[in-house]
């Protein structure tokens, strides 16, 4: 399954970054953007959701389970916030408020389903599950009721992120023999691959949903790219030293993409640059991993 976000996409799973000349390790931070910032991390022993100001400021915790628990996706309103979570037997989707109060499961049972991002009008939830063997692309009602299959493939189909106009799904699929990036129409018609040639994952749509952000291992490197929603214009922002990274999330304003990267910590750390993949910042600073942000403009 993927690590976990239309414009953000943390994963149960990973990927990674380059180095910039003159971006220093915790540097002080750009001015934010606004918002808030979620984030899974293990500082306090076990992975838990935490949140703070994306100039890495007033960070507090939201979750307290004990058990494994990653961010997904804001909601349009920045009201609430999708999750994954470890709490049941093979992990489920999850929303809680934004302050971490009414927390409540949404999916159940014995499949492993990993949280993708609410629609925009907010009335349905993308996610992918095993449930029919492979993993496949499904939707639900916002309570969790009402669930219907979008794809269904002999291979996985991870990641699913609806466009910031409602009209288009992004997800990963291994149908082709590798990991690449597919779009298709929000009633699963319309399926067609935008990338190739590597290992590409975790897409997450700007703002204005003309392009999607991904990530792209070749050679043992990571890279973070960019390519138009038609498959066009793929461009390069950042590459990293290592071949992992842990989630990927553009800011509300489209100006900046946040993402984790053990480029300086093996662990990971939260970094911000900017789209066009100059001033490149680190936002935390400790000896644990942070991961999987995502950014609400509430």
């Amino acid at each position: 399954m993927a690590w976990l976000s239309s414009t953000c996409v943390p994963v149960l799973l990973a990927v990674a970054l380059c180095a910039l000349a003159g971006a220093a390790a915790g540097g002080s931070a750009p001015a934010p953007a606004g918002g808030m910032l979620a984030f899974a991390s293990n500082r306090d022993g076990d992975t838990e959701i935490y949140a703070m100001r994306p100039n890495g400021s007033n960070v507090r915790r939201l979750t307290h389970s004990r058990k494994y628990d990653s961010p997904a996706s804001w909601s349009p309103e920045g009201r609430k916030l999708l999750f994954y979570s470890q709490r049941s037997r093979s992990g489920s989707v999850w929303v809680m408020n934004a302050d971490g109060s009414g927390q409540r499961q949404l999916t159940h049972g014995s499949a492993h389903d990993v949280p993708g991002n609410w629609s925009p009008d907010g009335t349905r939830i993308v996610f992918d599950s095993d449930r029919g063997g492979a993993s496949d692309i499904y939707f639900m009602k916002a309570d969790g009721t009402h669930t219907e299959k979008l794809t269904d493939e002999p291979a996985n189909d991870e990641s699913p992120r609806w466009s910031p106009d409602g009209r288009t799904i992004a997800f990963v699929s291994e149908r082709d023999g590798g990991s690449e990036v597919f779009v298709m129409n929000s009633d699963g018609s319309g399926q067609k691959v935008l990338t190739s040639g590597a290992k590409d994952s975790a897409p997450v749509w700007s703002p204005n949903g003309r392009t999607l952000a991904f990530v792209r291992v070749a050679g043992g490197k990571a890279a973070i790219d960019v390519v138009n929603a038609d498959g066009s214009g793929r461009r390069q922002v950042i590459q990293d030293r290592k071949d992992w990274l842990g989630g990927l999330c553009w800011s509300p304003d489209g100006r900046r993409l946040v993402f984790a990267s053990g480029r300086d910590q093996v662990a990971g750390e939260l970094y911000v640059v900017n789209a066009d993949g100059t001033k490149l910042v680190r936002l935390t600073t400790n000896r644990f991993g942070d991961n999987s942000p995502v950014w609400s403009s509430a």
